[in-house]
């Protein structure tokens, strides 16, 4: 009897062992075979276009179809049900999750990276620091102009005098459009609730502004990190400058002046940063779930670092900048 107990025991371990391990399977297949959509935040396509690549490398038979657009767009897409994924710079809004409530719309959120948000330059001009009090005057239309601005750096000062009356010494922004987060981002942290002013050129791209900044040389314009990586940690575009930036607070505090740098976003000393979600309305175990666990776990953690934008999991080297 006692030997008929131990093997109906053997057998019911087996049996349990070997539909777990099948259900791990099946599991696996779901979550890395088939074909999805998935609406990008266009300030994020850089990054998402390495992700996916790596992700797509690494599982043959799954693909990913992209679809950049504006981050109120991409919102607006999921809610309405248009698609069930979504890469973005910002989490819903009051509004937005009032509807989702009323439409029942079950989601969830996976933040995975920390970006940044840079103010660049034409590498001509010879400005690199500015305070936030600064940034503000310049985008609102208060200040037109580069020799204008005067700073506790007088060899800055000095130089951008020396701009005076010539044709670069005219302020020239370039911003995103309005549906974009990084003009709302913008208007509501740097302008602090003002509007841009009348002389800014608004652009549907990034890439459009970064033209017009390496075209333009009283040029000013607004780009996510993610558009200046090269893919190589730590090396970012030199066809335009990021300024170097430093925060004025409400209680007349001043932050020291902090390089558009991986680290600096890392640690918190670049003040102008946010978080990458992926957002999916997807209840069932399908290829968005082999995505989102790629994304926050070590693979896809490493695509962040590698892109210049900081992983939430993955520790990020910090260097000391003159």
């Amino acid at each position: 009897m006692k030997n008929q107990v131990l093997t109906f025991l053997t057998l019911l371990i087996f049996t349990a062992v070997t539909f777990s391990a099948c259900d791990f399977k099946e599991i696996k297949s779901t979550a890395t075979t088939g074909e999805m959509k998935l609406a990008v935040d266009e300030n994020q396509e850089p990054l998402i276009k390495a992700e996916v690549s790596e992700f797509e490398r690494l599982n043959k038979e799954a693909k990913i179809n992209l679809i950049f657009a504006p981050t109120n767009k991409a919102i607006a897409d999921l809610i309405n049900g248009e698609v069930q994924n979504i890469v973005s710079s910002r989490t819903f809004n009051a509004e937005e999750k009032q509807i989702l409530e009323k439409n029942k719309t079950a989601y969830k959120e996976y933040p995975f990276a920390i970006d940044g948000i840079g103010f660049i330059v034409n590498p001509s001009n010879p400005i690199v620091r500015v305070t936030s009090d600064d940034l503000k005057k310049i985008l609102t239309g208060e200040t037109k102009l580069w020799s204008g601005i005067v700073s506790q750096d007088e060899e800055q000062n000095k130089k951008l005098k020396s701009l005076a009356g010539t044709a670069n010494d005219k302020i020239v922004p370039f911003i995103q459009r309005k549906n974009s987060s990084t003009y709302d981002y913008v208007r509501d942290s740097v302008l602090k609730g003002a509007d841009y002013g009348a002389n800014s050129t608004v652009c549907s791209t990034t890439v459009q502004i970064l033209g017009f900044v390496r075209d333009v040389k009283g040029a000013i314009g607004i780009v996510s990190m993610s558009w200046l990586s090269k893919g190589i940690q730590e090396e970012i575009d030199s066809t335009v400058r990021p300024l170097r930036v430093s925060k004025i607070w409400d209680t007349g505090r001043q932050s020291n002046f902090s390089e558009f740098h991986q680290g600096l976003l890392a640690n918190g000393d670049y003040p102008y940063r946010r978080t990458v979600y992926f957002i999916s309305t997807d209840q069932d175990i399908k290829l968005s779930t082999g995505f989102t666990t790629f994304l926050v776990r070590t693979d896809g953690q490493k695509v962040v670092l590698k892109n210049g934008l900081v992983p939430v999991s993955q520790p990020v080297r910090t260097i000391q900048l003159n």
